[in-house]
């Protein structure tokens, strides 16, 4: 047996075609006797049309996901699917699924945020975009990590199958499964279309798409022209329409005063298959800017396995499901008119097109999908039994590179964080460390400091020791003073640092050590439209300590300035006088004195460097900054380089050490002239985070330090 959780966005106290198919998918898991269901609502279950099926199954537990109990003594009327994801991550994490149902990009998006438990999720989502060309490069990134992170990709047409295999070229095919809608098992005793009343029938939810409005108006003219006619209509969601505020008054006033109309509310789903045998004709009209979808109705596979024709649009869609020359295609008001009238006057086109719908509906039954269901379970391994969580305790006085590592690690389920945070390099409370270090699994020191030779002389026999190194460490004799012996790990985070410090820190062992780049955040950094001027805008982030080298960061402003007057640098962070550090080193105090005299003293550059405040809004700034500056003598990684080219911002390297092994040789100059070049020359490039992203494999980073972390 296997647990499955269903998580969607729709919500079962409103009757509508999603919401039928969230019933329908429970229905049909716990129907194949390998599974055990979990169903979770998003609000609590007042009404039984769709809730009551799913009480009354032995092997589905319905969980009200507003109950207080799940957010801490505060009760909600109906959940976002924020909140939906929240819960689905809790409840894996204190009892794990071994599949997870999700429907909905809302609710799929928050996952990425849990690699473990997405890894687990079947994806079936229709509310997306349906052409390649409306997507945005991050649309686009969040695609394919879903696609790539999850375990099965249900689609619901083949449309859909070709629109993911063109988002993410390299996805595995084996992991998409066609989940077409699913109907009722088709009844062996329909009444014939002669035998019916002259009746035309609707059922779903009453909205400006879908047409209702007109077809409940336009009712009048019908049933005047076939006398004894009526048109039922079920359902009673009725929309707010943005642009039609009169649109749920009007509808409410079509719907209970229209002669020959017949308004028979919200009914479950047996209630509306029987009143389906009893009508002629179903109504799937829909308005026009509907006819490029890839996502068809699962009503018009309910009426057909009723025995009804059906009204619809002619469309790519319909035309490949039901052929080019089915009768009763219809695109406008007169067209709607004119074919509902005539199917329900002429039986013969009318039982023509029901035979037609229903030899489709017959590939869509229950039945038939309760056994591809169970072959779907058969093939999905068992979760893992759950694991105490790794106890890390993270020390050090800096720890901003460190945040987005831990919250990836967090979101593993394998890891719990002390934080440690030291003052400085060599100064912490030292009982509270102690009070720590009796908690801790593993040792984290971020930066090899006096945080890694406090902790290398103080740990216990049990624990492992593992560290990041970046690049000041090789000048501190922090290093040199550790237990090495005590040292299980250190990681750098890029290659010429770690040869640089095995030159000064003989008889460290490679074999101890190994290159992760720093994890990029590329759901907080991500391209966005760039402002008019920013085509002319250099932009550093961080100009401390002198080796940054904002002084030929201004040397190019000064030769683009020469070729046009818009150009201008911006300076992202703390003012280098606000550092303490720095005002107690006369030859960093003296730098910047000089850089200042010269940009006050130059009337052209005066009011061409504008130093930005410091805050989390880097990603905002970047729509600013259409050049991010990397003229250091020396960097490690250089973060902002990555920051800036996930969101769309033209690198423009100097040739430091390591520089072209991190980043490219594409993006790194080797002097102020083919700087200048590279400036005067470059055009934006929204593709950079892609191209970035090719490079450079987050999900490779997290799993390198889970496995330092946990020595496997």
């Amino acid at each position: 047996m296997k647990r499955v959780l269903i998580c969607g966005v729709p919500d079962l106290n409103y009757i509508d075609g999603s919401s039928i198919w969230s019933q329908t998918i429970a229905l049909a898991t716990a129907a194949t006797g390998k599974a055990q269901v979990d169903f979770l609502a998003r609000s609590t279950p007042v009404r039984d049309e769709l809730h009551g099926p799913l009480k009354m199954a032995d092997s589905i537990t319905v969980i009200d996901g507003s109950d207080a109990q799940h957010w801490k003594g505060r009760g909600y009327a109906r959940l976002t699917p924020l909140m939906m994801a929240k819960l689905a991550i809790q409840l894996d994490r204190a009892d794990p699924y071994d599949v997870i149902i999700v429907r909905g990009l809302d609710i799929a998006t928050p996952l990425l945020e849990a690699p473990d438990v997405l890894a687990k999720c079947w994806m079936y989502l229709t509310d997306i975009p349906q052409r390649l060309e409306e997507y945005s490069d991050e649309q686009r990134r969040v695609m394919q990590r879903i696609a790539r992170g999850c375990h099965r990709l249900l689609c619901q047409t083949r449309g859909f199958q070709a629109l993911w295999q063109t988002l993410v070229p390299d996805l595995d095919a084996a992991k998409e499964r066609l989940y077409s809608p699913v109907i009722p098992d088709l009844s062996s005793t329909l009444p014939p279309m002669t035998e019916r009343p002259l009746r035309a029938i609707y059922a779903g939810k009453f909205k400006g798409d879908w047409m209702t409005l007109e077809m409940a108006e336009q009712w009048r003219v019908i049933n005047a022209q076939v006398p004894g006619s009526e048109l039922v209509m079920i359902g009673d969601k009725i929309h707010e329409e943005p642009d039609r505020p009169e649109y749920p008054q009007r509808m409410r006033k079509a719907l209970e005063n229209t002669d020959g109309l017949r308004w028979l509310g919200a009914l479950s789903r047996d209630a509306v298959q029987q009143q389906l045998q009893q009508a002629r004709v179903g109504l799937s009209w829909r308005d026009e800017s509907m006819n490029n979808t890839e996502e068809y109705s699962t009503k018009i596979l309910e009426y057909g396995g009723a025995g009804c024709a059906v009204i619809l649009n002619r469309n790519s869609l319909h035309e490949q499901l039901l052929g080019e020359d089915y009768p009763l295609y219809a695109n406008s008001v007169e067209e709607f008119t004119c074919q509902l009238t005539r199917a329900l006057q002429e039986p013969a086109v009318a039982q023509q097109a029901a035979d037609t719908l229903q030899r489709l509906a017959q590939r869509h039954t229950f039945s038939t999908r309760v056994d591809e269901i169970r072959e779907w379970l058969a093939e999905t391994p068992k979760a893992p039994k759950p694991q105490a969580k790794t106890r890390v305790l993270v020390a050090g006085h800096d720890l901003k590179f460190f945040t987005q590592l831990q919250k990836t690690l967090e979101a593993t389920g394998q890891f719990e964080f002390l934080i440690d945070k030291w003052q400085s390099h060599d100064k912490h409370d030292k009982a509270h460390s102690r009070a720590l270090l009796e908690q801790a699994d593993v040792i984290f020191c971020e930066w090899c400091l006096g945080n890694l030779k406090w902790y290398s002389h103080h740990k216990k026999p049990h624990q492992r020791l593992v560290a990041r190194f970046h690049a000041q460490e090789a000048r501190l004799p922090y290093v040199r003073e550790a237990a090495w012996d005590n040292i299980d790990h250190v990681s750098f985070v890029s290659e010429h640092t770690r040869r640089q410090a095995l030159e000064v820190f003989h008889g460290l062992p490679t074999a101890k050590t190994s290159v992760i780049p720093n994890y990029l955040d590329d759901t907080k950094f991500t391209p966005k439209e760039k402002m008019g001027e920013a085509r002319f805008t250099l932009g550093m982030v961080g100009v401390a300590p002198k080796s940054k080298r904002l002084d030929r960061a201004i040397d190019l402003l000064e030769m683009l300035l020469e070729e046009d007057d818009r150009y201008c640098l911006r300076i992202k962070g703390k003012h280098p006088l606000d550092y303490g550090w720095l005002l107690n080193r006369e030859e960093e105090l003296a730098y910047y004195r000089d850089v200042f005299e010269r940009i006050n003293r130059d009337s052209k550059l005066r009011y061409k460097v504008i130093f930005d405040p410091p805050g989390d809004d880097v990603n905002d700034w970047f729509t600013l900054v259409g050049f991010i500056l990397s003229p250091s003598d020396c960097e490690s990684f250089h973060m902002a380089i990555g920051e800036g080219m996930l969101t769309g911002t033209t690198p423009i390297i100097w040739d430091w050490d390591g520089a072209a092994q991190i980043w490219g040789d594409k993006w790194v100059v080797s002097s102020l002239d083919q700087a200048k070049k590279r400036v005067m020359e470059s055009e934006p490039d929204k593709g950079l985070a892609t191209a970035l992203m090719s490079t450079i494999s987050l999900q490779d980073i997290r799993q390198r330090w889970i496995q330092v972390i946990n020595q496997n």
